[in-house]
């Protein structure tokens, strides 16, 4: 069973791996994977609501809870050099964060329970999810009324991770990644002659000014027992050598865990740009939210625990990370658990030459496969 369940699992996952696509636009994959789930025996498709994405459900033979797996679809817009014969015949289009991986171990938790079903109580929703990487594929999820209309009770998913070996996974109660906000500041001030800054208001010193002091809310405002980033990523300004500007623009992103602490800092950073404007300045503030930070079930997070371990996998405790991970949009509206699988590989995800080992996909569709099953149980 375990042979010929990897062997499906590796035709899938070499498919998907060669034909990557971006957020929003992953119909050749979401063609592939209606197909696959027409025909596995067992597995009803539903309709997700969405262009791209799919959804389907496993119905036991006996009326239950609802408990919902989700796995990513899309890719990165990156040329691939990985050198695997079965690299990406989407030309500067990859999967380098996985996401193949995840499409196909759902696809084997479909295989596994489909066949499953006489001794399921309750019902399993298979969750496709487009726009992981952009688009905001979690939020349309949500929007579409599927969690209200399935009753949907509990939700699981997990991610490659590329420094574990496999057999391998990472699980802990509480904040897993955090989340992730954008945000970009205008510093408008008035133009003029190099030569004459006193005849202009300059608004490079003034932007410069808003990098050094954006720091010291980190450092000086927020409590030092809690976690939070600000990363000012790109400072726009100017287009001759001899004119100053007459704004000048800054962009970045905030990270944190703690809602509150979310909240304080974009009342600072508002605060910031009020400060400048008291200079003269006309400072635009534009703040835009993204996922929330994604925070595990204590009970959930647990019961991934214990059945990682009997299903003979080595458990490490995962640390909270500064990444984004939009799996927390669902975790708002019911309690989930998500967790790092073991996949090996040499480079990290999002550099050209990311590889997952196959060899961790039977291991994974399987622990779903039975986490789902211990999780109906306990409804």
């Amino acid at each position: 069973m375990a042979e010929e369940l990897q062997t499906y699992l590796l035709e899938h996952f070499q498919w998907l791996h060669r034909h990557p696509e971006l957020a929003l636009k992953e119909y050749e994959t979401t063609n592939y994977v209606k197909n696959v789930l027409k025909q596995t025996e067992g597995v009803e498709l539903l309709n997700l609501g969405l262009d791209t994405g799919a959804l389907a459900k496993i119905e036991g033979k006996e009326p239950g809870g609802v408990v919902a797996i989700r796995a990513d679809i899309d890719a990165l817009p990156i040329l691939e050099e990985s050198g695997l014969s079965y690299s990406s015949e989407n030309d500067g289009c990859m999967h380098a964060c996985g996401h193949d991986f995840h499409t196909t171990a759902l696809l084997g938790v479909a295989k596994l329970l489909g066949g499953e079903r006489e001794h399921i109580k309750g019902t399993v929703i298979l969750l496709f999810q487009p726009a992981e990487e952009a688009e905001h594929g979690g939020e349309k999820v949500v929007n579409t009324g599927m969690f209200e209309k399935y009753k949907i009770e509990k939700i699981f998913g997990l991610h490659t991770k590329q420094n574990m070996p496999v057999g391998t996974i990472a699980i802990a109660p509480g904040p897993f990644s955090a989340a992730v906000d954008r945000f970009l500041y205008t510093v408008k001030g008035m133009g003029c002659h190099g030569s004459a800054p006193q005849t202009g208001l300059d608004p490079i010193p003034a932007a410069a000014r808003l990098v050094g002091s954006l720091q010291e809310i980190v450092s000086r405002r927020i409590s030092p027992t809690e976690t939070a980033v600000i990363s000012v990523t790109r400072f726009t300004s100017g287009t001759s050598w001899n004119i100053i500007p007459e704004t000048a623009r800054l962009e970045g992103t905030v990270r944190t865990f703690n809602p509150k602490v979310r909240e304080q800092i974009v009342k600072l950073m508002q605060a910031q740009a009020e400060g400048l404007e008291r200079e003269g300045y006309q400072v635009e503030f534009t703040w835009i939210p993204g996922c929330p930070a994604t925070n595990n079930d204590a009970n959930l997070a647990e019961l991934v625990r214990k059945e990682a371990m009997e299903e003979g996998f080595h458990v490490t405790l995962q640390h909270p990370e500064m990444g984004g991970e939009d799996f927390s949009c669902y975790q708002e509206l019911v309690p989930g658990a998500f967790f790092h699988v073991g996949t090996g590989g040499k480079y990290p995800a999002h550099n050209s030459k990311f590889t997952v080992d196959p060899a961790a996909l039977f291991g994974a569709s399987k622990l779903m496969s039975e986490i789902v099953k211990k999780a109906l149980k306990a409804s």
